[in-house]
């Protein structure tokens, strides 16, 4: 591709005397820039151009059911798996330090230093095999009890750190354009509402959220949102819910033939704009 070849020639120096033969140079060498940059802009500005470019974009996911554990308590949505991501990383949030043990497949933590453990984190400590990672509640809620980890292994009681990926973190300022699906899961006939919205920099946006009403058992309900929004450079995104019933959680679904599965939330990111020109409102 021509767009991508296009470079500043290397103009002769100037000679302390007219020469005919070096101004004729000089200008060849410009003729020939200007030439490739004419032909590249129109490259840029025919049918399928945009295709020259490399914007920002991400497409995150995951394939772990979202529960939770207590009512009415805003929850993370963690994206465990990256497809692809350019111009833009998902980061890890420190969730908790615990002391706790593992036996099998079960931690129980007897003591929280600091924080929530959560469902989606990934843990670590002294014995604790690299990457394992929190899958469900047991007899915890966030605190003290029973958790269940993807890995088994037999670690005795010790300090164990936990982090989950859920911040989107853009590398350069501009509108984004944001697409989330969530399937959620009514496990029963109660009347129940979940809530989706968005957390800005670590901070709640006001009146962008999205009620979502289920009272059918064993029904699925698909949750499409699509939003533009401004981020600075360096400046996160997370997607958050809470719900009012447990019984209405974020599911996933393994492959069995002929069907794929799915998953429990995906986030596709893609960059709009830069932010010039823009006015920019505060949040109601």
């Amino acid at each position: 591709m021509s767009f991508y070849k296009v470079r500043a020639p290397n103009l002769p120096r100037s000679l302390p005397d007219y020469s005919q033969g070096q101004q004729d140079q000089f200008s060849n060498a410009l003729r020939l820039y200007f030439n490739q940059l004419d032909a590249s802009l129109a490259e840029l500005a025919s049918p399928l151009g945009a295709a020259l470019l490399n914007r920002p974009c991400a497409l995150y996911y995951s394939i772990l059911t979202h529960p939770a554990a207590i009512v009415d308590t805003a929850y993370r949505f963690f994206f465990e798996n990256i497809y692809f991501e350019n111009g833009m990383t998902l980061e890890n949030d420190a969730a908790a330090t615990v002391t706790a043990s593992i036996s099998s497949t079960t931690m129980t933590v007897s003591a929280v230093a600091s924080g929530t453990v959560l469902v989606g984190a990934v843990i670590s400590g002294t014995g604790v095999t690299a990457g394992t990672r929190i899958t469900d509640y047991g007899t915890g809620t966030g605190g003290t009890g029973t958790y269940t980890v993807d890995t088994s292994q037999t670690v005795s009681s010790t300090t164990i750190t936990s982090v989950i990926p859920t911040k989107i973190t853009v590398n350069r300022s501009g509108i984004y354009n944001f697409q989330f699906t969530g399937i959620l899961e009514s496990n029963s006939s109660n009347a129940k509402t979940a809530w989706i919205w968005i957390r800005k920099n670590g901070v709640d946006i006001d009146y962008f959220g999205i009620p979502v009403t289920n009272n059918e058992n064993n029904a699925n309900t698909e949750i499409n949102w699509n939003f533009n929004l401004d981020v600075e450079a360096g400046g996160y995104v997370e997607m958050m819910w809470a719900t009012t019933d447990t019984d209405l959680y974020f599911e996933s679904e393994a492959p069995s033939a002929p069907y794929p599965g799915h998953s429990s939330a995906v986030m596709a990111v893609n960059f709009v704009s830069n932010l010039e020109g823009f006015s920019i409102a505060a949040a109601p």
